[in-house]
């Protein structure tokens, strides 16, 4: 029988995988600066917005912080805009392997 191991590579995958070929890390990274960029054009106060990532073995956490003030236009009416803003996050990570959680704290 098999031992599996359950460490990511950070670079090169199997080819026939999801994602073949990318650096984890540095994907991670521009959808970080991405998910900060669209929050700062949302909001009042874009100084105050930081995007911070915390990596699992299996999922990928970008977590939203701004300013109290600022939460309404980041949840938007009824959670229709961090929903989109989910859905865009989980289109571009999936297509490489990468399961990814967009989260707000309270």
């Amino acid at each position: 029988m098999e031992s599996f191991k359950f460490e990511e590579e950070a670079t090169v995958r199997d080819p026939k995988e999801k994602g073949a070929n990318i650096d984890l890390e540095a994907y991670r990274e521009e959808i970080r600066v991405l998910v900060e960029h669209m929050v700062r054009l949302l909001v009042d106060k874009p100084d105050t917005v930081t995007v911070t990532t915390y990596v699992g073995p299996k999922t990928t956490v970008y977590r939203i912080g701004c300013a109290k003030e600022n939460m309404g236009q980041v949840i938007g009416t009824q959670g229709k805009t961090i929903m989109g803003l989910r859905a865009v996050v989980h289109a571009m990570t999936a297509r490489t392997g990468i399961r990814s959680i967009v989260e707000i704290p309270v």
